[in-house]
């Protein structure tokens, strides 16, 4: 896997910390079901705050958005997400540009 040199907030602050894309969308296995907490360092604060309901297609968003912008590496990311909640959420999710657009190069079948 490798990662694309895109800023976390996708305008010029942090660009020493690069956004990971991973190699593919077939490397994303994260959990479908159930809730899903996010590590430590993605969100600081009560564990609540931590947790996201995936059946709950706001709280999925919320959570994927947050992942996709904050993942400390790619090997996270695949533990994280999982690729048909990612098809699916995809056009729905607010991104940064440089961010969106890297994963779209990286994985062209999102853009279609």
């Amino acid at each position: 896997m490798t990662q694309l040199l895109v800023t976390r907030d996708g305008r010029g602050r942090g660009a020493d910390r690069p956004a990971p894309v991973p190699g593919r969308l077939g490397d994303l296995h994260g959990q479908r079901l159930g809730v899903l907490e996010l590590p430590h360092h993605m969100s600081r604060g009560h564990r609540s705050r931590r947790r996201y309901d995936l059946a709950d297609p706001a709280q999925a968003r919320s959570a994927y958005q947050h992942i996709l912008t904050h993942a400390a590496g790619a090997g996270e990311l695949c533990d994280l997400v999982n690729r048909d909640l990612l098809g699916r959420m995809w056009p729905h999710l607010h991104l940064p540009a440089a961010v969106r657009d890297a994963w779209q190069r990286r994985i062209p079948e999102l853009a279609a």
